[in-house]
């Protein structure tokens, strides 16, 4: 049989299971992002992977990490999957999505209304711009309450789902408390290496079983993440 006829075997290292997620490299602004954004798609809250994205192909992550990375995101792209599948989730987003954009157009004519109306001393229209400048910028105040309200919505519908759906990415779930563990623990001997201040470098989370970090502050009405201290 010839070299060309065999079949393509493909590298232990692109298997998921195969993957011994690494961190060293890391300076400390992204071991900490990086330990926020992976413990939050834990509880299904995604964030943009953009940042990420952008800092590599701009040369910003060690070629250890970049080579780790197209096995971890795969593994975070499974967790954004599963909230649009949620039932009312999507609805929800288009409603929201909707209110913000009328909101931003409102205000976008309606400021400039206002600067024009009173720099060009148009009093002709003022009947009508004074009062649509100012109902427009009530409107987008109020739509930060509406997001706010929506935002929550949604998160509690999608914590019901995960909650009635205990086995949902439960592997998965497993190694992204075990990556977040990592990045806790190796950020924990970046910042005791370099003889930092452990109170300026407190880490965002929103899971509380984690080793090595005390926490200060727990979820409030308007805050929705813990607050931790690498121990020393």
């Amino acid at each position: 049989m010839s070299r060309k006829s065999k079949k393509w075997k493909q590298p232990d290292f692109d298997r998921l299971e195969n993957l011994q997620f690494d961190p060293t490299g890391l300076d400390l602004k992204w071991s900490k992002n990086l330990t926020t954004t992976i413990d939050a798609y834990r509880i299904h809250r995604c964030y943009d992977l953009g940042s990420i994205e952008r800092a590599i192909g701009q040369g910003e992550m060690p070629r250890s990490f970049v080579k780790q990375w197209r096995m971890v995101r795969s593994v975070l792209h499974k967790f954004a999957a599963v909230t649009p599948k949620i039932s009312g989730i999507e609805e929800m987003m288009r409603r929201r999505q909707i209110i913000q954009f009328t909101a931003l157009i409102l205000l976008t004519l309606g400021a400039p209304a206002i600067i024009l109306t009173w720099t060009l001393k148009l009093d002709h229209i003022a009947w009508f711009t004074y009062p649509f400048g100012f109902f427009s910028a009530a409107l987008f105040a109020v739509t930060a309450i509406v997001t706010a309200w929506y935002n929550r919505e949604i998160a509690w519908t999608i914590h019901d789902y995960v909650e009635d759906n205990p086995n949902l990415l439960k592997s998965e779930k497993a190694l992204l408390h075990e990556w977040s563990q990592k990045l806790i623990r190796y950020t924990a001997r970046l910042i005791r290496r370099e003889g930092l201040d452990l109170d300026k470098n407190l880490l965002k989370l929103y899971s509380n079983d984690y080793d090595g970090i005390t926490f200060l502050k727990e979820p409030s009405r308007f805050r929705k993440h813990y607050v931790g201290r690498y121990k020393a």
